[in-house]
């Protein structure tokens, strides 16, 4: 069974640094985005929403264990006022030699069971359209198309 805990600091770091890369990655990926660009991106984002790291106020930062191994990450954001307000998952990671066993989908059931405690009642999430393996697993879970951003280049 899936127990998500809060993030050590050894945690943070790792996932920290990790995760902007993969973001950088995923900009380059998706958008073309020349490398340079896509890691100031990466780490302006960061710097942007965890302006104090594992302490900023609405962040929620978990690491995944499942007997007692580390099995992925998880980044939650509460956005939003009012009706509006939602829980936003920022990130969320499986560990390359985890993937595939399902941790995915049990990480995103446990992120379901902490929003009772955190006042929301929506989820939202971003996800990059080369990605078909997360947009099936959302899908799946019963996410929605909320806004669909499409691009062309031109020749």
């Amino acid at each position: 069974m899936l127990e998500l805990k809060p993030m050590t600091d050894q945690d943070y770091e790792f996932w920290s640094l990790r995760s902007r890369m993969n973001y950088a990655q995923s900009k380059m990926k998706a958008n073309g985005t020349p490398r340079d660009e896509a890691v100031k991106a990466a780490n302006a984002e960061f710097e942007r929403h965890l302006t104090a790291g594992r302490e900023t106020k609405d962040n929620f930062l978990y690491s995944g264990f499942s007997d007692d191994v580390r099995v992925g990450f998880v980044w939650i954001q509460l956005r939003g006022i009012g009706s509006r307000r939602r829980a936003y998952v920022c990130d969320i990671v499986v560990e390359p030699d985890q993937r595939g066993k399902g941790f995915g989908k049990q990480i995103m059931l446990a992120v379901e069971k902490l929003m009772p405690d955190l006042g929301v009642s929506k989820i939202g999430l971003h996800v990059f359209g080369y990605n078909e393996a997360a947009i099936a697993l959302y899908k799946s879970l019963g996410y929605i198309t909320t806004d669909l951003e499409m691009e062309k280049t031109l020749d």
